[in-house]
């Protein structure tokens, strides 16, 4: 089986992390463009070379998973940057028609974000004046947006007033003029879903809310949706950086004419209710809208599953991970851990397969979830585990490694997936990342945006301060495995995300002579 991927961008959530998924099952291929062929952060690649990439991997291919960024803009954060007309962006999507002219047996499931609005003041990822006016772009949004929907009070038409004089005019109408036309190519996408060029298209949500610009284009793109009767063929939902793996599940499941069927079990009664960080909708609406861009289906009970997916989360209130050693009193009062952990431990015993989607804090894994199941020894007899970034960026993951794992033959794949993810989501994200930022990066004279030509410094540090975390952590658990080799790196060079080169060995099937 050959899938061919061209992803939302270069980090290893977007490119490696679908790779590793299709590790899973020998005999499928999932063929992805090289990193230096992605560009690298702000810098596009080249759209009209990845194109003529495209069409020659796609013809011995039955499916094509396709981010509709990558193709039209260069990336993820190129489509926040570009200056193209908007007859150039559209000519590229519609690239895709001749594709499927020439492949006609291909089948294309694709994935297109709307634009996101963040509430504050960073360039980091936005266009250079967002670090002076960001938050002031994002309000201003809101309450125009407001103001069209239901109006505005005395003291918020004052603030918008001083909103609009505040913003200089060619900096707001850079940004509205680059969302219009990203806007076009949203309308445009579900057009070529309409004629039948797409098969699939996921619209995941990257930091949404209730007013403002991404709920305006949200609401039109959905309007569009309903009008053409495509709610079957389109998914939106909220989500970002796991969509690839939420593609790769999905045509997965498509070649072998399969849907898998997965019970959620949450570890805390109001789970579905949580609202998560990052996020406009209850916990539970999100699940149901991954299970189904995935092409899964919700099981009624764990006997008629395939598989668990064990849900970790807050009691109420969802915190930053980097905040669990003061974690609100609801983590414990409304969500009773020890009963999670051991529900989980019933089913391993009855030889379910359970999968665990860590979301009790944003931006990493819970530590006294890693601990308790750690104490319980079942971190080997586990299907998979991830933790990262935002609840939906989990979810997706964690449904991805359920639907290939459970074919998988594969034990050290399995077992090399666990460890990553731990050492990454876990290890990284929650506890280490907070301790080189504020013990290590001061002593080289960096930040977490600028290591300040030390990344070999920095990577030695972290490297080691997760070997550390790990050796004192994960004491009854993965002992058959030895970490053979690590090696971090930092690819767009801050301290947000790592990628990792990860080896490890079955120390059990040890030739001695």
């Amino acid at each position: 089986m050959k899938l061919v991927y061209l992803p939302l961008d270069e980090r290893p959530c977007n490119l490696v992390y679908p790779q590793m998924i299709a590790e899973l099952i020998p005999d499928l291929s999932l063929v992805a463009p090289t990193p230096h062929q992605l560009g690298q952060k702000k810098r596009p690649a080249n759209p009209d070379a990845l194109g003529q990439w495209l069409t020659q991997a796609v013809m011995d291919c039955q499916i094509a998973l396709i981010s509709l960024e990558m193709l039209v803009y260069g990336g993820l954060l190129p489509s926040r940057l570009h200056l193209h007309p908007q007859d150039t962006l559209l000519e590229r999507l519609h690239r895709l028609r001749s594709l499927k002219q020439q492949v006609p047996h291909l089948r294309i499931f694709a994935s297109n974000l709307i634009m996101r609005t963040p509430h504050y003041n960073s360039s980091e990822e936005e266009p250079d004046y967002y670090a002076s006016y960001g938050a002031a772009i994002f309000r201003w949004g809101w309450l125009t947006d407001q103001f069209e929907r239901e109006g505005l009070s005395p003291k918020e038409q004052e603030e918008l007033q001083g909103l609009q004089a505040s913003i200089p005019p060619a900096d707001l109408a850079d940004y509205r003029d680059r969302r219009s036309k990203n806007r076009a190519v949203n309308l445009a996408a579900i057009d070529l879903v309409n004629e039948g060029t797409l098969d699939f298209l996921a619209i995941p949500q990257d930091d949404s809310a209730p007013y403002g610009f991404t709920a305006q284009d949200q609401q039109r793109v959905v309007q569009k949706i309903s009008q053409h009767r495509l709610q079957r063929q389109i998914h939106l939902y909220p989500g970002a950086d796991e969509v690839g793996c939420t593609l790769l599940a999905r045509a997965y499941q498509q070649l072998l004419g399969q849907r898998r069927k997965l019970y959620p079990l949450f570890s805390a009664v109001g789970a579905e209710q949580i609202i998560p960080l990052y996020e406009d909708r209850p916990l539970g609406e999100s699940l149901k809208s991954h299970l189904l861009a995935a092409g899964a289906q919700w099981a009624p009970s764990p006997d008629t599953a395939d598989a668990v997916i064990a849900i970790n989360t807050p009691g109420k209130k969802m915190q930053e991970a980097w905040d669990q050693k003061t974690q609100d009193i609801t983590y414990s009062s409304y969500r009773n851990l020890r009963f999670f952990v051991d529900q989980i431990q019933q089913l391993v015993n009855q030889g379910i397969p359970v999968a665990i989607a860590d979301v009790a804090f944003a931006n990493g894994g819970d530590t006294e979830l890693v601990q308790l199941l750690d104490d319980h020894q079942i971190w080997d007899d586990l299907l998979a585990y991830t933790g990262w970034n935002t609840t939906c960026n989990t979810l997706g993951t964690t449904l991805a490694l359920t639907i290939l794992g459970l074919d998988s033959p594969q034990a050290h794949v399995i077992a090399h997936q666990k460890i990553y993810h731990l050492l990454e989501d876990w290890a990284y994200q929650s506890t280490v990342r907070s301790d080189v930022v504020h013990q290590f990066l001061p002593k080289v004279g960096a930040s977490y945006y600028n290591f300040q030509g030390q990344d070999a410094l920095i990577h030695q540090a972290i490297e080691q301060q997760l070997l550390k975390l790990w050796n004192q952590t994960l004491v009854h658990s993965f002992h058959p495995w030895t970490l053979t080799r690590l090696a971090v790196t930092t690819p767009w060079h801050r301290m947000f995300e790592i990628g990792m080169i990860l080896k490890i060995a079955d120390s059990s099937q040890s030739h001695h002579p």
